[in-house]
């Protein structure tokens, strides 16, 4: 008899572990569950908030983008005035730098070859009225009634 008791005993604490055993591995089980349900919610959340700052950003992006349209077609219309007085602007100075050379070769033709007082006897009265229109001629800009302000006028209007 007790042989068996002990037998009894031995199995009867042997199931007591087990059962321990098996609580302890099934609380560690729960634990472990809770603690990945807990950090895939935190994992959402983060994504969610994530998508949430990029469409944000997103709309943010596109408020400016059409903020810098709306600019570049206020801008357009100025921006060809501006290019279209630039081009009339260097075609007259093309021209102008034209004349000045054609005016640098008739003066250095008249300088250089024997000319007859008296053939210019009839358009300029002497050789220093010559010697002035040849000036006016080279440097128009310096003839009375010129005025530059009027010549660049309107240009940086905006």
């Amino acid at each position: 008899m007790s042989s068996r008791k002990i037998n009894n005993n031995f199995t009867s604490s042997s199931e007591d572990e087990e059962n321990r055993y098996a609580k302890i591995t099934d609380e560690k089980k729960r634990k472990r569950m809770i603690s990945n349900r807990e950090s895939a919610r935190r994992s959402r959340m983060k994504k969610e908030q994530h998508v949430k700052d990029l469409n944000d950003q997103a709309a943010f992006l596109r408020t400016k983008s059409n903020e810098v349209m709306k600019k570049m077609r206020e801008i357009e219309p100025l921006y060809m005035a501006v290019e279209s007085e630039n081009m009339i602007l260097r075609m007259q100075g093309d021209e102008l730098k034209k004349r000045l050379d054609l005016l640098q070769q008739v003066l250095a033709t008249c300088e250089n070859s024997s000319y007859d007082h008296h053939v210019y006897d009839n358009n300029i009265n002497d050789h220093h009225e010559l010697i002035n229109f040849m000036d006016i001629l080279q440097e128009p800009w310096l003839q009375h009634g010129f005025d530059q302000s009027q010549a660049v006028a309107g240009i940086y209007q905006c």
